[in-house]
């Protein structure tokens, strides 16, 4: 549920930015945002605090607002979120926003991960691939991961294509154990 109504907020806030042409900049700005929360858990637990009056807890947002120079538009979702004590869904109503914005960029964000780092051309090998299959423009993360052995795992949004060799195995070691009962 959390996760659908942050959805809701950044569907609310990205169509303001279409309207407006602003898009990038307010998810910029949400990404300029969402570290000051998380580096102070008290600001979030007082934005949300019932025992300081609203105007008190606008006043602060309004502040952070002003000294971040954040847009208007920006501003005044953020003082929405504290009207409707749901500052706490910021984080996530940033990666449901980055989600959004990178299917109306035409981009999509994929994982690879190996056991050791990638050469460059390995690299624009799989960029170029997943450009063929799916048209658009692909932000490739990395996370090396001695684990895997050797082979890659790549993940896009909920698909996985695991080629690890760690996999491989358990796969064998699946099929041997039965065999043998």
């Amino acid at each position: 549920m959390k996760s659908t109504v942050a959805r809701r907020y950044a569907k609310a806030l990205i169509e303001l930015g279409r309207e407006d042409g602003l898009y990038e900049q307010y998810g910029k700005e949400l990404r300029t945002v969402i570290p000051v929360f998380k580096g102070s858990p008290e600001l979030t637990r007082t934005l949300l605090n019932p025992m300081y009056r609203l105007e008190e807890r606008l006043g602060l947002m309004n502040s952070v607002s002003e000294g971040m120079k954040l847009s208007m538009v920006v501003a005044r979702f953020l003082a929405i979120l504290v009207e409707t004590r749901k500052i706490n869904l910021l984080d996530d109503i940033g990666e449901a926003y980055s989600r959004l914005e990178d299917d109306l960029a035409g981009r999509i964000r994929a994982t690879v991960e190996a056991a050791v780092d990638p050469k460059e051309d390995t690299v624009a090998n799989i960029k170029d691939r997943l450009k063929a299959i799916t048209g658009k423009e692909v932000i490739l993360a990395f996370r090396k991961d001695p684990s895997l052995i050797g082979g890659l795992v790549l993940k896009i949004g909920n698909t996985v294509l695991d080629g690890s060799v760690r996999t491989q195995l358990e796969l064998m070691k699946e099929k041997i154990l039965e065999g043998a009962v």
